[in-house]
């Protein structure tokens, strides 16, 4: 079965469902998948112009930067269709340019003008936002999803009496006075783009594995990301490692939403399985596992951290400090282009070592700080019971 075949059949299945946030009732939020762009151009072309981008435009934007599409989607019996969406187009700095200077073409853009995934754009222009009614309970949701791109300028052109109107409240003012009219170019102005609104801090923890329900819970998470949205075979995913390695597992309000697996070699250390679930992405929480899977292996003296990431994920880990290692030709596995990648890490000053507390070396992995179950049985006096 091809992988479109399979990707299609998600589509408004209660799998798919479960993997968006929760709105109210019988709403969700996530991400727009391409098998969504035919719904998309009926909205667009329903509720705004029948002359707007075309769908092969829409895929290409899609294919390029995934964070592009979110949409907004309405429990109906056994299924869900889209009722709202968000689009926004990620420019690079040509792209910027081109905005800048009157020549972009918004109704086919030039791909070579936008970010790649994982790409920080220079500059983000709102393509298209069809949310009548609908907008004061998306709002909140896409700006905690967009939340990473604040303080980034943010572009809109108000083409309409209504977009106009809603365009200045949310905080738009011409980009020159000769814009400060309906179809003129606007730009947010400073941080009220994207600003998480003021619903209840969502609580963070990143802990290593040390239960069978935590490796459970990892398990579920890695079966979610890679067998249920990359079509990964069971025993491509569950590959035999699970039993030798580190597990980290990180927590949004106490509720399972991704993970990581380090394993160790003599002199590197391998960061892999990295995964999010859809509805905790742009919370800042991938950050949050890779910060302290480098912690745990500086902490055990490793210098060195490898690993593959996928072709179009190369820029996120190129800003977190990793380089890419000389190109092997055709390395692909699971249906995905590789690199390989490394980043080299500076000596922890608390490293563990020989002449670290044995009582330290005892302690549960990633817990060396906290006092461990075997120092509370050192209060009992030694009797070498047989």
């Amino acid at each position: 079965m091809s992988a479109e075949i399979v990707k299609n059949s998600v589509k408004g299945t209660d799998r798919e469902w479960k993997s968006f946030a929760p709105m109210e009732e019988g709403f969700a939020f996530g991400r727009l998948q391409e098998y969504w762009v035919e719904e998309v151009c009926q909205l667009t072309y329903t509720r705004i112009s029948p002359l707007c981008a075309t769908p092969e435009s829409i895929r290409g934007v899609l294919r390029q930067n995934s964070d592009s599409f979110w949409g907004v989607f309405e429990r109906t019996a056994d299924t869900h269709r889209l009722v709202a969406y968000h689009a926004q187009l990620m420019l690079n700095a040509r792209g910027h340019d081109a905005l800048k200077q009157r020549a972009f073409q918004f109704k086919q853009p030039d791909l070579a003008m936008l970010c790649n995934e994982g790409e920080r754009p220079e500059a983000i222009y709102l393509w298209g936002v069809v949310a009548k009614g609908k907008l004061a309970k998306f709002k909140p949701m896409l700006a905690q999803a967009l939340s990473h791109y604040a303080g980034i300028p943010h572009y809109a052109t108000l083409s309409t009496e209504d977009g106009f109107k809603a365009g200045r409240v949310l905080g738009l003012r011409p980009v020159t006075p000769s814009d400060d009219q309906i179809g003129g170019l606007f730009i947010f102005k400073a941080g009220a783009a994207h600003q998480p609104s003021l619903q209840p801090k969502k609580e963070i923890r990143v802990v290593t594995v040390t239960t069978p329900e935590q490796l459970d819970q990892i398990r579920a998470i890695r079966a979610v990301v890679f067998m249920g949205e990359q079509d990964c075979p069971y025993a491509e995913e569950f590959d035999g490692n699970d039993y030798c390695a580190t597990h980290i597992l990180a927590f949004v309000n106490n509720e399972p939403a991704g993970a990581a697996r380090i394993r160790y070699f003599q002199d590197f250390v391998k960061l892999e399985r990295v995964a999010v679930l859809e509805r905790f992405r742009g919370t800042g929480l991938v950050h949050k596992i890779a910060d302290f899977a480098e912690e745990i292996v500086r902490r055990k003296g490793y210098k060195l951290l490898y690993g593959h990431a996928q072709k179009r994920l190369l820029g996120f880990w190129k800003e977190r400090g990793f380089e890419e290692i000389t190109p092997k030709a055709n390395f692909v596995f699971s249906d995905h282009e590789y690199v390989e990648l490394r980043k080299f890490l500076e000596p922890h000053p608390e490293r563990l070592c020989l002449q670290s507390d044995p009582m330290i070396l005892i302690r549960p992995e990633g817990q060396w700080d906290e006092a461990g179950v075997l120092e509370k049985s050192a209060e009992r006096p030694a009797t070498n019971p047989h």
